[in-house]
């Protein structure tokens, strides 16, 4: 998946130059960069037209959830966002496999598949996204280039001291988040939007969102390690037996989706969501001590992948009702921005966690991407290694559970305040008549 580090910026063209405009541009940037991908001859052309292929996707990403809250009536978002949750999950089922196949004719397929799909989007999204959904917003601010710099510089450092372990890297990471909070401080038009900073339901929703999709997202990452060094599958195999998590997560997502709408405090879902998937990850840990998998690895994917979309769908649903119309573009964009920050961080996390204990030779062969071919000891050690990985991702969404249930308390405490002002005006009213 291409880096995506400025979702929040991205949100600020919709608003600038109109969601539809900027979402189909998205679509195109996105196909022209992965044709690019497979055209390219080297490893540096190819990183340089990876990092284009995921600015069009964050522009994609950053446009999408809000023009859903614009073409649906709260009572129906939810199901909507569940529905459109399907296609990431969907995407994530076909993807390894369908990708394992690809690979094994030409791995330039893998990018020139998207550009048909990229022409098809934009096609079918200028017929059928109506024109008054590319409504500009007036009062959107300019874009801040030096705050989204300093803050994409910051957190490609830290992904590095994660992913490398180098202290070097890691004080210089602290500098970089150092300044961007600086720049954010002195900034007239941060960033990161104040009156969002003050929300603390949209806070506690993305920073529990970001924290849980850290623990989640490292998990796919992490079997495909196992099913491919440990077990010795080929990538084909290992992308159908981590089918299960994405399959049971694109029928949860819109199941989800549709209780949020019904729920009074739809956060409980993302409570219960995020507990069931912390237990789950530690006990696949457990399962993964034995070199051969077994139908207890399929049916933890299984769960994970079903209490995942009960965390995705209500939190990313609450972190854009909590903000205003005005600001669901610029909110939904930061959620996003945090999300793959986790996604990172997770990817990073299972690296370095899995080799740390490993011997230098081995770690390094790790660390350059050769997993596959791995000695019978060097292999038992590495699922040593993503055993305990697991464990550590585990931890992690333990600690997204408590912002998970400051944002169901938030969403009582506004459901109190509509109460009393519904009150309110009907005694207003009664005395007015």
């Amino acid at each position: 998946m291409p880096w995506r580090p400025w979702s929040s910026r991205r949100a600020k063209f919709g608003d600038n130059y109109g969601k539809r405009n900027v979402y189909l541009i998205g679509f195109a940037v996105f196909g022209v960069a992965s044709a690019l991908c497979g055209l390219s001859q080297n490893v540096y052309e190819l990183i340089a037209f990876r990092i284009v292929q995921g600015t069009g996707a964050s522009v994609m990403i950053a446009t999408g959830f809000p023009l859903i809250f614009a073409s649906f009536p709260p009572s129906e978002r939810g199901t909507a966002v569940g529905l459109n949750s399907v296609a990431w999950a969907v995407g994530a089922v076909a993807g390894p496999v369908f990708g394992g196949v690809l690979t094994s004719i030409d791995w330039r397929l893998i990018f020139y598949v998207n550009v048909p799909i990229a022409a098809l989007a934009i096609f079918v999204g200028r017929a059928k996204i109506p024109g008054w959904l590319n409504a500009r917003n007036p009062n959107a601010s300019r874009i801040n280039l030096s705050s989204a710099t300093l803050l994409g510089i910051a957190i490609g450092l830290v992904m590095l001291w994660l992913t490398l372990l180098d202290i070097q890297l890691a004080a210089l990471g602290g500098l970089g988040i150092a300044a961007f909070a600086v720049a954010e401080a002195k900034s007239k038009n941060p960033m990161l939007n104040r009156d969002l900073q003050r929300n603390r339901g949209f806070v506690y929703s993305v920073v529990g969102l970001g924290i849980m999709m850290t623990a989640f997202f490292g998990v796919v990452f992490l079997m495909s390690f196992y099913f491919q060094s440990v077990a010795g599958f080929s990538p084909l195999a290992a992308g159908v037996w981590v089918a299960p998590l994405p399959a049971a997560l694109g029928i949860s997502n819109p199941l989800a989706g549709r209780l949020y709408d019904r729920f009074r405090f739809p956060a409980i879902m993302a409570v219960l969501g995020a507990v069931i998937v912390s237990i789950a990850v530690f006990l696949l840990s457990y399962a993964l001590k034995s070199p051969t998998p077994d139908a207890s690895i399929l049916a933890l994917l299984a769960v994970i992948g079903a209490a995942g979309g009960f965390v995705w769908s209500p939190s990313i649903s609450s972190a854009i009702q909590f903000a205003r119309p005005e600001m669901r573009g610029v909110a939904n964009g930061t959620a996003f921005t945090l999300i793959y920050v986790g996604f990172a961080a997770s990817v990073a996390l299972v690296v370095s966690v899995s080799t740390a204990s490993l011997p230098a030779a081995l770690s390094a062969q790790i660390h350059s991407g050769s997993v596959t071919g791995l000695s019978a000891a060097s292999a038992l050690l590495f699922d040593q290694g993503l055993a305990s990985a697991l464990v550590a991702l585990g931890v992690v969404g333990i600690v997204g559970v408590p912002f998970l249930v400051l944002v169901l308390r938030q969403q009582r405490k506004q459901h109190k305040g509509l109460v009393e002002e519904s009150m309110d005006s009907t005694a207003a009213a009664a005395v007015a008549g």
